[in-house]
């Protein structure tokens, strides 16, 4: 995504284009994620901005449905790019290396269509698989 993109995003959230917000939502809609806060913050720079402004940032752009948070239920939180307009996707968690594989295809789609239809508005969901991956397996 270009730098341009990335501040189209965040005007049309009416957010302001901050050196910060910009290099974070870049980095997360380059590299999507999901990541946790200290991840993040060494992708960005450490130099560029401290924990607690990057935890601000990212929950400014929660609310803005700009980014989406993970909890695998594991400790640390993870965040990653939402595409309101685009794909969602899902994860499988491996339950020893903690590796994370996104899902692409998504089969709840027709029931969140069908309680579209039935008035509800603003529908999320969210589905996290955990498991051992192969290399763990092995």
């Amino acid at each position: 995504m270009t730098g341009n993109e990335t501040v189209a995003l965040l005007r049309r959230a009416k957010l302001k284009a901050t050196d910060v917000r910009l290099a974070l939502l870049g980095r997360l809609r380059e590299e999507h994620g999901p990541f946790t806060l200290e991840e993040l913050h060494q992708k960005i720079g450490r130099q560029s901005c401290d924990l607690v402004t990057m935890y601000r940032t990212l929950a400014v752009f929660q609310e803005a449905r700009l980014v989406r948070r993970c909890d695998f239920g594991d400790g640390p939180i993870r965040y990653e790019f939402f595409d309101a307009h685009g794909a969602h996707h899902h994860h499988v968690v491996c339950v020893r290396c903690r590796s994370v594989t996104n899902l692409e295809h998504c089969s709840l789609d027709a029931i969140e269509l069908k309680l579209r239809e039935s008035g509800f508005r603003d529908l999320t969901h969210s589905l996290e698989f955990f498991g051992m991956c192969p290399a763990c397996k092995a």
